[in-house]
């Protein structure tokens, strides 16, 4: 991507977030659909797709957007014993243009993505439920401009089953 394109993205990006939001004008939504029932042995992983869902006529950036000065979608996931995150697994991005730099690909998300994480039972664990929490941070943006960065939480439970 060129310098004068990157300037271009961001000082339209940053007179998107120094304006003020207009009444009827679209907000950008991300929203993570609910986990379902997660079951894990002790010593074993387990694999969670979370599935997040982009509101229409927006995107986001990809977990590896092409360029160090745009903001990646990155998940932060926390677990307490005996619950470990082992890995998070981030989708490709979608190679797409926009009206303010015609020329350029970013990569993005749009619409329905999945993020999957590999959690892992210690071999020690007894049987229970453990919540998992952390968050979902990422830059929206619309065919003109980009919003200010924001995060959601994101919650799910996993049961170790010793049976």
């Amino acid at each position: 991507m060129s310098r004068t394109c990157l300037c271009l993205i961001l000082a339209v990006a940053l007179t998107r977030i120094a304006a003020t939001q207009e009444p009827g004008q679209a907000v950008p939504t991300v929203e993570v659909a609910p986990v379902g029932k997660v079951q894990v042995r002790a010593g074993s992983i387990a694999r969670v797709e979370l599935d997040f869902r982009i509101g229409s006529e927006f995107h986001i950036n990809s977990n590896k957007p092409h360029s160090e000065l745009l903001i990646p979608t990155t998940l932060r996931l926390t677990a307490s014993d005996p619950i470990k995150v082992a890995t998070v697994t981030y989708p490709l991005g979608q190679d797409m243009s926009f009206p303010f730099a015609p020329t350029e690909k970013l990569s993005v998300y749009s619409g329905d993505f999945a993020i999957t994480a590999v959690v892992k039972a210690l071999p020690t664990a007894t049987n229970g439920t453990y919540p998992v929490s952390g968050e979902l941070h990422f830059q929206a943006c619309d065919r003109s401009a980009c919003y200010p960065p924001k995060s959601i939480p994101v919650k799910f439970e996993i049961t170790v089953l010793n049976r």
